[in-house]
């Protein structure tokens, strides 16, 4: 590498660290020189005080200066200099240059105030320092000192006395700038080698140490001696050329100016210290820029975007991308640089030469450019697959290299299912960081809050300790996440010890960050600060309405043409496994949650238009994990039964079908089974998960690990309405759908676990609520249809057995719902115990209540009885209290389904008038809605 490119490198690594300082002469205020306004030469300033001193021979500036004051007095010496110096100046390209550098301090020997308009116009945050007082009232890190002071303030450095009195007039300004030689690279610009600005500063820095960071002239011409007595005060001369610095869009400055212009915005665009004749240096230049990415597990393609910059993306149908680097006349972007897409093109040439090499140059070449091998590890985090090169055909075929770091597409699903299959990781690790952040999620995880967030406290001391800047912005913002579990904990104590935790203000503690680190992690601080989330959730919306608007036409009988259909399930697999991977508690954000929805809606309103819509394994897992329960079955209603001919079909593949069925289906339902928390997480992923399955055309096999996992939960005491409701739903649409004939042994065990638990008195209210309310109707009626038949009847006499110890309002509601369901599907035997015990439920003494001629009607529909007309007047007189129109109750519609079924079924007459008058009662209920219901 060139020796200048490695000066570059530093002035550019100390402007990353905050540790550089600009000083500013004279020639950088000449660049703000137009026709009609210029700022004076010394020469011009020099000639005008002899000129009127009446002097003619060689005398030293500052002693010019000082007989000046003494001959015509302060108030003349001021107004001769000020008249040079007008405040109206407009500032360069060049300053707004020096500026965009953004170094930590700028140095100023000039008067002038173009500097301070320019910080003034473009909005950067310095504090303006011209006396020692402003100095110690200055808050900013960011310093602009006038060294030789201002005409505002009055204290101008020129004369003699002003530098033999400068030590006493500004010591704590003279301390600052010595200090800063000692803790920042310095740059000097506008300074020419015989400046007596120049000499008097080499002054301050003749005690410089060996070991203080390094200190930089540029100039424009070649001088040995002065070089070398400047290296002799530590300074390195950089000589600017036009060949080594592209001046031609800076026409509208002069050369100098315009080469100093030309030198910054190589620094501030990292694209000059490179030779691009250089192999290595070119491999090298891709890599400097991504490799801070290897901290991270995985990486998103916006990360590659903006560290590599000026490249973008193309996107295949395995899920995983290929990255396309621009060359000069490529895809116009914000980030257009010409140097950085010639280093682009260069980079092409050696993959497409390398491609052509067999398997042992290849092995040779990787063993000499080791960094190349380290540059596709990078990539293969992002899941890039390989770089697309130059194509001189005209087949419109991609034609890219192949990245070799990178596994297949189905070995990578194979390993991240470690991460999508609601199971435990592994936190065991040598690497101190990664055992903590892993112990933290798996905490978090499974709602242990408290060691999730000691985990993370302990996280963030170690990466701050250890300077990993990435890893402790995720932990910055994973606290909030644990914050906000703990604070809104249903448990009192949780929430007293946390309540007065402050929450992290992840933004102010991005900008701690060392500059350099702000720029290597904004990516993954858009991510964080969901900024990029958001932009990424209103993507997919405007994705689904031209998907939508798509469909229509096509189903019109018209064509879409979509020339980034991939791009959906690319991108979901990206940002799902970069969340997951890195440990990100985002899992409960809005934005995020939407995304990951929408990329489910996206295949399938894409493939609606097909007879099958088939999700891969990342979709299927946000289906289960971030919707709710009533928005995925809206959303799988497109799969419901109907009678038109295009019906449409849930599908996976083998291998993830068996993946959800013996690997996500069993974890969930542990996890459901060993949470004991009062709302528990995990049974909206449960009931997800087995609606999914509703919809896929299963095997014997699969059915039978399915009911066998349903048998599991029904026997823990973690079932709910949900999950009985989502198991009912799964026995509807697989009869529905596919017809599918189920072991009767699968499922009378099932039949018989729900028996058990009434007998054990292990049934809780939700188990209760379900079996009364009709929520596993489909198992009985899947037996029944599967010609199955209930015969085990020392079951069934320890089941009524204990029903007999129920109240009687009991006995009748399980008599209606149980009881009669396992009576339609058993033997003469169990329906002659159960009969019994029915016919014992119906004799028993009236307490002349509704529910008890509720329940006479029903037996008499079902034929456990025959009609007795004395119902007839008591339900006449129950009646009574709605005739006014003042009340309702919702029991008038059960009772309207009975009389009417007695009239229609049963032909009894006598209960006509009631069932007439039901009817009226409802339909004026409907009509009136605003008085009560009882």
């Amino acid at each position: 590498m060139h020796t200048q490119n490695v000066h570059i490198k530093n002035i550019k690594q100390a402007n990353e660290n905050d540790r550089l300082a600009i000083f500013v002469g004279a020639g950088i205020s000449k660049s703000s020189d137009t026709d009609y306004i210029g700022l004076p030469s010394w020469s011009d300033l020099i000639t005008e005080l002899k000129s009127d001193l009446s002097i003619t021979e060689e005398l030293d500036y500052l002693k010019l200066a000082q007989l000046y004051y003494l001959e015509f007095g302060g108030q003349t010496y001021n107004q001769t200099l000020k008249k040079y110096f007008p405040e109206d100046i407009n500032p360069s390209s060049l300053h707004r240059t020096i500026l965009e550098l953004s170094p930590r301090v700028i140095i100023t020997t000039n008067w002038d105030c173009i500097i301070e308009n320019a910080i003034e116009q473009e909005g950067y945050l310095y504090d303006k320092i011209c006396t020692d007082k402003d100095l110690v009232s200055s808050t900013s890190p960011n310093k602009f000192i006038k060294i030789h002071g201002d005409f505002k303030n009055h204290n101008i450095v020129f004369k003699e006395d002003d530098y033999l009195n400068y030590s006493r007039n500004f010591p704590l300004i003279e301390n600052y700038i010595k200090s800063i030689f000692s803790t920042h690279t310095v740059l000097f610009l506008g300074y020419s080698y015989n400046d007596i600005n120049l000499k008097h500063i080499l002054k301050w820095i003749q005690s410089h140490s060996s070991s203080a960071p390094p200190m930089y002239l540029v100039n424009f011409k070649i001088d040995k001696p002065q070089e070398s007595y400047l290296r002799n005060h530590g300074i390195t001369t950089l000589v600017l050329d036009s060949e080594s610095y592209s001046i031609e869009k800076i026409s509208h400055l002069e050369k100098r100016s315009a080469l100093t212009q030309s030198f910054l915005t190589s620094i501030i665009q990292d694209d000059r210290a490179v030779d691009p004749d250089d192999e290595q240096e070119v491999i090298s230049f891709i890599y400097e820029r991504i490799k801070h990415l290897k901290q991270l597990n995985s990486i998103t393609h916006n990360q590659i975007r903006g560290a590599i910059t000026n490249c973008g993306f193309r996107y295949d149908d395995d899920g995983l991308s290929i990255l396309e680097l621009f060359n000069p006349q490529g895809v116009l972007t914000t980030d257009y640089s010409d140097t950085t897409r010639t280093l682009h093109e260069k980079f092409l040439e050696i993959l497409s030469r390398i491609d052509l090499f067999r398997e042992d140059e290849k092995e040779k070449f990787y063993l000499r450019n080791s960094i190349l091998t380290d540059v596709l590890s990078i990539l293969a985090l992002a899941n890039i697959k390989g770089v697309v090169l130059p194509n001189d055909n005209d087949s419109g075929k991609i034609m890219y290299f192949v990245n070799e770091k990178i596994d297949s597409a189905k070995d990578l699903e194979k390993q991240d299912r470690e991460h999508i299959s609601f199971s435990a990781c592994e936190c065991k690790s040598n690497d101190l960081i990664k055992s903590l952040s892993s112990e933290s999620y798996e905490s978090y995880k499974y709602g242990k809050y408290e060691l999730a967030f000691k985990k993370n406290s302990e996280l963030i001391l170690a990466c701050k300790r250890h300077r990993i800047y990435s890893i402790l912005l995720i932990a910055l913002f994973n606290k909030n996440s644990i914050l906000w579990m703990l604070k809104y904990s249903f448990s009192t104590e949780q929430r007293n010890e946390f309540e007065k935790e402050m929450e992290v203000e992840l933004q102010d503690e991005f900008f701690k960050f060392p500059r350099s680190e702000i720029k290597k992690n904004q990516a993954l601080y858009d991510f964080l600060s969901l900024h990029s989330v958001h932009q990424k959730a209103n993507e997919c919306t405007k994705k689904l309405l031209d998907l939508t608007k798509a469909v229509k036409s096509i189903k019109a009988g018209g064509i879409s043409f979509n020339n980034s259909a991939d791009e959906p399930t690319c991108t979901h697999i990206n940002l799902l496994m970069f969340a997951l991977k890195n440990h990100i508690m985002i899992d409960q954000y809005a934005p995020y949650k939407a995304a990951m929805r929408d990329f489910v809606k996206i295949p399938i309103l894409r493939q609606s238009v097909k007879e099958r819509v088939k999700l891969n394994q990342y979709e299927f897992y946000s289906a289960i994990q971030f919707y709710s329960s009533k928005e995925l079955q809206s959303e799988l209603s497109v799969f419901i039964k109907n009678e038109d001919s295009n019906q449409l079909r849930l599908d996976a593949s083998d291998e993830c079908s068996e993946w959800i069925i013996s690997t996500v289906l069993p974890n969930l339902t542990d996890r459901l089974i060993q949470d004991r928390s009062l709302f528990n997480s995990h049974e909206t992923k449960f009931e997800n998960s087995v609606r999914l399955l509703a919809f896929l055309n299963l095997s014997d096999t699969h059915i039978s690990k399915v009911m066998s996992e349903f048998s599991r939960l029904i026997a823990s005491r973690s079932t709910t309405i949900g999950t009985y409701e989502a198991i009912n739903e799964f026995l509807a649409h697989q009869h529905n759908l596919f017809e599918r004939e189920i072991e009767t042994d699968v499922l009378i065990k099932i039949l018989n676990t729900v028996i058990d638990k009434i007998t054990s008195q292990t049934a809780h209210g939700w188990d209760q609520h379900a079996i009364l309310n009709g929520s596993i109707n489909n198992l009985y009626g899947y037996i029944g249809v599967v010609k199955g038949e209930y015969t085990d009847k020392d079951r069934v006499r320890r089941l009524v057995s204990e029903l007999e110890t129920y109240e009687p309002e009991e006995q009748r509601r399980f008599s209606r719902s149980l009881l009669y369901s396992i009576f339609n599907i058993s033997n003469d035997n169990v329906r002659n115990i159960i009969k019994e015990f029915i016919e014992g439920v119906i004799s028993q003494p009236k307490t002349k209540g509704i529910d008890d001629w509720e329940f006479e009607l029903w037996s008499v529909a079902v034929g456990f009885k025959d009609f007795e007309t004395e119902a007839v007047a008591k339900l006449d007189e129950y009646l009574e209290q709605f005739r006014d129109g003042k009340k309702f109750s919702s029991q008038l519609y059960s009772l309207k389904s009975l009389t009417q079924y007695l009239v229609d079924k049963k032909g009894i007459d006598a209960i006509e008038e009631l069932n007439k008058e039901l009817s009226d009662l409802i339909e004026r209920h409907r009509d009136r809605p605003n008085f009560s219901s009882i």
